[in-house]
Protein backbone atom coordinates (compact mmCIF):
# COMPACT_ATOMS: atom_id res chain seq x y z
CA UNK A 1 0.00 0.00 0.00
CA UNK A 2 2.81 2.35 0.34
CA UNK A 3 3.54 2.04 -2.93
CA UNK A 4 -0.10 3.05 -3.95
CA UNK A 5 0.15 6.08 -1.71
CA UNK A 6 3.48 6.98 -3.60
CA UNK A 7 1.54 6.42 -7.13
CA UNK A 8 -0.92 9.09 -5.55
CA UNK A 9 1.26 11.68 -4.22
CA UNK A 10 4.07 11.62 -7.14
CA UNK A 11 2.45 10.23 -9.68
CA UNK A 12 3.46 7.37 -11.97
CA UNK A 13 6.62 8.35 -13.52
CA UNK A 14 8.01 9.06 -10.28
CA UNK A 15 6.95 5.98 -8.74
CA UNK A 16 8.13 3.95 -11.54
CA UNK A 17 11.48 5.11 -11.70
CA UNK A 18 12.01 4.89 -7.68
CA UNK A 19 11.11 1.28 -8.28
CA UNK A 20 13.11 0.44 -10.77
CA UNK A 21 16.00 2.24 -8.98
CA UNK A 22 15.27 0.03 -5.39
CA UNK A 23 15.02 -2.96 -8.03
CA UNK A 24 18.35 -2.73 -9.17
CA UNK A 25 19.77 -2.09 -5.89
CA UNK A 26 18.49 -5.70 -4.96
CA UNK A 27 20.18 -6.58 -7.96
CA UNK A 28 24.03 -5.29 -6.92
CA UNK A 29 22.81 -6.65 -3.60
CA UNK A 30 22.28 -9.75 -5.22
CA UNK A 31 26.05 -9.57 -7.28
CA UNK A 32 27.76 -8.84 -3.18
CA UNK A 33 26.14 -12.37 -2.29
CA UNK A 34 27.34 -14.20 -4.91
CA UNK A 35 30.89 -12.07 -4.01
CA UNK A 36 30.31 -13.89 -0.25
CA UNK A 37 29.17 -16.61 -1.29
CA UNK A 38 32.46 -17.45 -3.86
CA UNK A 39 34.34 -16.15 -0.98
CA UNK A 40 33.05 -18.53 1.57
CA UNK A 41 33.62 -21.90 -1.16
CA UNK A 42 37.77 -20.09 -1.45
CA UNK A 43 38.37 -19.94 2.27
CA UNK A 44 36.19 -23.45 3.48
CA UNK A 45 38.06 -25.40 0.27
CA UNK A 46 41.28 -27.69 0.74
CA UNK A 47 44.39 -25.64 2.04
CA UNK A 48 41.79 -22.34 3.21
CA UNK A 49 42.08 -20.69 6.32
CA UNK A 50 39.09 -21.55 8.87
CA UNK A 51 36.41 -23.90 7.77
CA UNK A 52 34.06 -22.78 10.07
CA UNK A 53 34.30 -18.77 9.16
CA UNK A 54 34.19 -20.61 5.38
CA UNK A 55 31.02 -22.75 5.93
CA UNK A 56 29.79 -18.92 7.82
CA UNK A 57 30.51 -16.95 4.21
CA UNK A 58 28.57 -19.85 2.54
CA UNK A 59 25.48 -19.66 4.23
CA UNK A 60 25.63 -15.99 4.75
CA UNK A 61 26.37 -15.89 0.89
CA UNK A 62 23.67 -18.02 -0.05
CA UNK A 63 21.16 -16.43 1.91
CA UNK A 64 21.68 -13.02 0.48
CA UNK A 65 21.76 -14.28 -2.68
CA UNK A 66 18.40 -16.19 -2.91
CA UNK A 67 16.76 -13.46 -1.01
CA UNK A 68 17.73 -10.68 -2.97
CA UNK A 69 17.32 -12.48 -6.57
CA UNK A 70 13.19 -13.46 -5.22
CA UNK A 71 13.16 -9.44 -4.59
CA UNK A 72 15.12 -8.44 -7.62
CA UNK A 73 12.62 -10.59 -9.90
CA UNK A 74 9.55 -9.49 -7.39
CA UNK A 75 9.81 -5.62 -7.96
CA UNK A 76 10.65 -6.13 -11.67
CA UNK A 77 7.60 -7.89 -12.68
CA UNK A 78 5.70 -5.47 -10.58
CA UNK A 79 6.98 -2.40 -11.84
CA UNK A 80 7.04 -3.67 -15.66
CA UNK A 81 3.46 -5.15 -15.42
CA UNK A 82 2.05 -1.72 -14.68
CA UNK A 83 4.35 -0.15 -17.12
CA UNK A 84 2.65 -1.64 -19.58
CA UNK A 85 -0.49 -0.73 -18.77
CA UNK A 86 0.29 2.77 -18.11
CA UNK A 87 -1.11 4.25 -21.41
CA UNK A 88 -4.67 5.61 -21.90
CA UNK A 89 -6.70 3.05 -24.38
CA UNK A 90 -7.93 5.83 -25.80
CA UNK A 91 -5.58 8.43 -26.76
CA UNK A 92 -1.79 6.48 -25.93
CA UNK A 93 -0.60 9.15 -23.12
CA UNK A 94 1.59 7.34 -20.72
CA UNK A 95 1.28 7.90 -17.32
CA UNK A 96 -0.63 11.06 -17.35
CA UNK A 97 -3.59 9.86 -15.27
CA UNK A 98 -4.91 10.06 -11.70
CA UNK A 99 -6.14 7.27 -9.50
CA UNK A 100 -9.96 7.45 -8.69
CA UNK A 101 -10.15 4.31 -6.64
CA UNK A 102 -8.23 1.36 -5.75
CA UNK A 103 -8.17 -1.93 -4.12
CA UNK A 104 -6.84 -5.69 -2.83
CA UNK A 105 -8.95 -8.52 -4.18
CA UNK A 106 -10.98 -9.18 -5.91
CA UNK A 107 -9.99 -6.78 -8.69
CA UNK A 108 -13.41 -5.39 -10.96
CA UNK A 109 -13.11 -7.65 -14.04
CA UNK A 110 -11.00 -11.09 -12.29
CA UNK A 111 -7.73 -11.82 -11.01
CA UNK A 112 -4.87 -11.50 -12.50
CA UNK A 113 -3.22 -14.87 -10.82
CA UNK A 114 0.62 -13.95 -11.64
CA UNK A 115 0.50 -11.15 -9.85
CA UNK A 116 -1.47 -12.34 -6.86
CA UNK A 117 0.80 -15.57 -6.51
CA UNK A 118 3.40 -13.06 -5.40
CA UNK A 119 1.06 -11.06 -3.14
CA UNK A 120 -0.14 -8.30 -5.15
CA UNK A 121 -4.00 -8.03 -6.20
CA UNK A 122 -3.80 -4.65 -5.89
CA UNK A 123 -5.55 -3.16 -9.20
CA UNK A 124 -5.76 0.82 -9.60
CA UNK A 125 -9.05 2.36 -11.49
CA UNK A 126 -7.07 5.13 -13.32
CA UNK A 127 -8.86 8.79 -15.10
CA UNK A 128 -6.59 10.09 -18.04
CA UNK A 129 -6.09 13.40 -17.56
CA UNK A 130 -5.42 14.51 -21.29
CA UNK A 131 -8.90 12.53 -21.94
CA UNK A 132 -11.28 11.63 -19.30
CA UNK A 133 -10.68 7.75 -20.37
CA UNK A 134 -10.95 5.40 -17.59
CA UNK A 135 -9.30 1.83 -17.09
CA UNK A 136 -8.21 -0.75 -14.66
CA UNK A 137 -4.40 -0.99 -13.80
CA UNK A 138 -4.08 -4.68 -12.44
Amino acid sequence: MASLDRIRTHGFRRWYERQLIECHAWLVSWFLGVIVLVSGVEIAGPGGGSRMGGVGLIVGGLAVTLYSWMRYRLLLEIAERLGEQAACPSCAAYAKFSIEASGPNPMPDGGDPALENHGGGIWLRALCRKCGGRWVLK
